[in-house]
C-alpha cells in the first residue's frame, strides 16, 4: 500500500509542483500543449512509478513517500 502512495506523491511533485513536464519540453523544443506521456500526467506517471515500486524494496518506497509527502503537505498549506 505504501508503494501506491508514493508514486502518487512523486508523480504529483513531479508534474504539478516541480513542473518537470515543462522544462523537458523546452528542452526538447516542443510546444506547451504536446503531450509528453507519462510523464506530463500525473495518472500515468503514478500507474509506471507504481510498477517500478513494486520491485524494489519496502525502504525506498518509505523513503519517497516521506520526503515527497512533505512537499505535497507543504504546497498544500502555503
Amino acid at each position: 500500500m505504501i508503494q501506491v502512495l508514493a508514486s502518487f506523491l512523486f508523480s504529483y511533485y513531479f508534474v504539478n509542483i516541480a513542473g518537470f513536464p515543462n522544462a523537458i519540453k523546452k528542452g526538447f523544443g516542443l510546444k506547451p500543449y504536446q503531450r509528453l506521456k507519462p510523464f506530463d500526467c500525473v495518472t500515468c506517471l503514478s500507474v509506471w512509478i507504481a510498477v517500478v515500486l513494486y520491485f524494489m524494496n519496502i525502504e525506498i518506497s518509505i523513503f519517497l513517500a516521506t520526503i515527497f509527502g512533505a512537499g505535497f503537505i507543504g504546497y498544500k498549506i502555503k
